[in-house]
């Protein structure tokens, strides 16, 4: 038989994660318990993880979809709930939803104490009471829990759940790689980068190595396809380069580096950043480092520089000619300003041709290893003092081995007790002497050392045309302003092009020293005109390479 007075009941948790855990099975057994004891019927059960806290509570859905349930169906008198916290944790929402609940003729009933008097003194005062500390409740959750969980992320830990290709581990916010997703992602993301595939066809790439996306919790089944938007998302998150940040916690401008192991490094997140926004364009430019691409944004285009254009510098661009041919990749250097290109190793061959063509004479030598050995005593005046030292005490420490040699001939010609302190004393400058030596034999070797230097020197300009190639980009900077003031260009025919070389070099073709070769001063090269065939056709006004000109 059915029962006149109708209730409905509210059980809820404020994590999806609670809910998960069963934590909405108590508060249903409560509320029914409590439903028999005012006998009513309970007709329906809104059991939902939501959050309560203040301020979120106006419009949320489940008390709006009661209230018009209760003003639909006049018979509903009671909204049970478990307990207070669980109803809401703000004062003044609370009083204000039971009002409007009120109003339309049905009271809030909690679970733990449903046959109480609403209205009886110590029932209010006892409803105040707990309504406060669940708000004191939340207000302490928001002050002191984030900040715990700050203190963990500035650790390294996440303090959420593992991004797609990641899973937790036994340690609560270090997550660890999650195969096949893991792989399959990291191999697009770097192929992306690198210019070998377009997004598009990474991300068709990862899917067919089985990513999928994957949720958590005990009842959690994954294995959906990610499409197109959210794989844009997942290209520009820095949390795959080792970086982890939080969406509710402004951390300023501190990088906090994850944990976690990283799927690529920042370079190549900063270029799939570029590509997402670029709409996934096939070329990628670099703005320099790249060890592929030595002289990216150190050589120049030669029309630009004469041309006087803001950015005339070579960078790295590297471009695949699609899926229906195989994605076979291509890198070029780039103009910035007018887009020249030119294959990267053709480019390489040409610069490697001009410096194999580059030579010291005997005479040269001779004069660089002049100056070179003034510019080095100079630098060596605090060795050359720590070897006049040295030299000093060891020739005092062998004059005191003498005299305590000569004690010693003494002591035992005398049957003396002091025999054994005096060996030992000689023992010690025995010792002394050898550190002395040592000392003075290293502080000494300024000039082996000199020539070991200026051997591998020479050597060095000798075959620069392969040497060059095994500086790293900071000492190719170094050399090429020491060596070719005027820097590197490419002309609109493709071509090497070097406008002026130190006067510490010849060309092959010339066999004696110009003469306005000056030596004596090494901090800076003075003029001089290679002739090279790279140079022919050069006018004062304009350059001009056969039939093209700049």
């Amino acid at each position: 038989m059915s029962k006149t007075v109708k209730a409905i009941a509210l059980c809820r948790v404020s994590t999806k994660a609670q809910e998960l855990d069963g934590n909405l099975d108590p508060q249903k057994e409560n509320v029914e318990k409590a439903a028999n004891i005012l006998d009513a019927e309970l007709v329906k059960v809104w059991a939902l993880a939501v959050s309560s806290r203040k301020g979120k509570n106006m419009n949320r859905k489940d008390l709006r979809e009661m209230y018009e349930y209760c003003k639909r169906y006049k018979s509903v008198k009671y909204l049970i709930v478990d307990e207070v916290d669980r109803f809401m944790r703000s004062i003044d929402e609370y009083y204000w939803w039971k009002m409007e609940f009120k109003v339309i003729g049905v009271r809030i009933i909690f679970a733990k104490r449903p046959d109480i008097d609403p209205d009886d003194e110590r029932a209010v005062f006892d409803e105040l009471i707990e309504i406060y500390r669940a708000q004191q409740s939340n207000q302490e959750r928001i002050t002191k829990t984030p900040e715990k969980q700050k203190a963990k992320l500035y650790a390294g830990y996440y303090p959420s759940n593992p991004h797609t290709g990641y899973r937790k581990s036994e340690i609560a916010g270090l997550h660890i790689p999650d195969e096949p997703n893991w792989s399959a992602m990291r191999k697009s993301f770097k192929a992306i980068a690198s210019g070998e595939w377009t997004i598009e066809e990474g991300l068709k790439q990862a899917l067919n190595d089985g990513l999928r996306t994957r949720n958590y919790g005990p009842r959690a089944i994954g294995g959906n396809k990610i499409d197109m938007y959210r794989w844009k998302d997942l290209l520009i998150d820095p949390y795959y380069c080792g970086i982890i940040k939080f969406a509710d916690w402004d951390l300023g401008e501190k990088v906090i580096e994850g944990l976690h192991q990283p799927m690529i490094t920042v370079e190549e997140h900063q270029v799939l950043l570029q590509l997402v926004k670029n709409k996934g364009k096939r070329f990628i430019i670099r703005k320099g480092g790249n060890p592929d691409y030595p002289l990216a944004n150190m050589a120049e285009c030669a029309r630009c520089v004469l041309s006087e254009y803001k950015h005339p510098r070579l960078t790295s661009a590297n471009q695949n000619n699609g899926a229906a041919k195989g994605y076979v990749r291509y890198q070029r250097y780039r103009c910035r300003a007018c887009h020249l290109e030119v294959l990267k190793d053709t480019f390489h061959e040409d610069i490697t041709e001009e410096l194999s063509q580059l030579l010291l004479s005997y005479e040269q030598k001779e004069k660089l290893k002049e100056h070179a050995r003034k510019i080095w005593t100079s630098h060596e005046k605090t060795r050359m003092e720590k070897a006049r030292i040295a030299l000093g005490r060891l020739s005092t420490l062998r004059q005191r081995k003498n005299t305590i040699v000569d004690q010693l001939i003494d002591a035992q010609a005398q049957q003396d007790d002091t025999v054994d302190d005096i060996k030992e004393r000689l023992e010690s400058i025995k010792i002394e002497i050898a550190e002395a030596d040592k000392v003075a034999a290293e502080a000494q070797d300024f000039e082996k050392d000199f020539d070991e230097f200026i051997g591998f020197a020479f050597d060095f300009m000798d075959n620069l045309g392969g040497e060059w190639w095994k500086l790293d980009k900071r000492l190719m900077g170094i050399y090429k302003q020491m060596l070719f003031p005027a820097g590197i260009q490419l002309t609109p025919d493709k071509k090497v092009y070097i406008p002026k070389i130190s006067p510490i070099y010849l060309y092959k073709t010339q066999k004696i020293a110009p003469k306005e070769a000056d030596f004596s001063s090494m901090e800076e090269p003075l003029g001089l005109e290679p002739r090279t065939p790279c140079l022919k056709g050069r006018c004062s006004n304009q350059l001009s390479y056969g039939s093209v000109a700049l």
